[in-house]
C-alpha cells in the first residue's frame, strides 16, 4: 500500500502544482518577484489557500519518500535495501531533505505574503481575510 499511496501523493501534488502554474500563467516564477502589471490572483486554488503550490509540493515530496522508503518500494523490490546501512542512510537523507524543504517554504511564504501586502495594500488585506489560511484550510 505504501507504493500506491506514494504514487497517489505524487499525482495529487503534481496536479495541484500544474493547476497553480496554469492559474498564475505568466505571473509564475521560481523567484519571489512582483512583475510589471502584476495582479493579485484570488481564484482557483488561490481561493482556497494562499500558497497552494507549496501544498502540492508537499504531497509530491512525501509521495516520493513513500515510494522509495516503503517496504514494497523500488529499493526493496530490487534488493538494494538488503543493506541496513543503505536503508538508514536513505531514510536520514530524505528526512534531512524534507526538513530543509519545509524550513525553506515556511520562511518563503511569509516573505511572499509581505511582498504582496506591500504591493497591493488593501486588496491584499481583503484577500487575506477571504483566504486566511497559508497552506491548509482551517489551520
Amino acid at each position: 500500500p505504501s507504493f500506491i499511496i506514494g504514487v497517489a501523493g505524487i499525482v495529487l501534488g503534481s496536479t495541484i502544482r500544474i493547476l497553480c502554474f496554469r492559474t498564475l500563467d505568466k505571473l509564475f516564477t521560481f523567484q519571489i518577484t512582483i512583475r510589471q502589471n502584476h495582479r493579485l490572483i484570488d481564484y482557483g486554488p488561490y481561493g482556497v489557500v494562499r500558497h497552494p503550490a507549496y501544498v502540492g509540493s508537499a504531497f509530491s515530496h512525501l509521495g516520493t519518500a513513500m515510494l522509495f522508503v516503503g517496504p514494497r518500494s523500488y529499493p526493496w523490490a530490487c534488493g538494494l535495501a538488503a543493506s541496513s546501512a543503505l536503508v538508514a542512510f536513505t531514510i536520514w537523507l530524505w528526512i534531512i531533505c524534507l526538513m530543509y524543504w519545509a524550513y525553506s517554504l515556511l520562511r518563503r511564504a511569509p516573505i511572499e505574503d509581505e511582498g504582496l501586502r506591500t504591493t497591493f495594500g488593501k486588496e491584499w488585506e481583503e484577500y487575506a481575510k477571504k483566504v486566511p489560511y497559508m497552506f491548509i484550510p482551517g489551520i
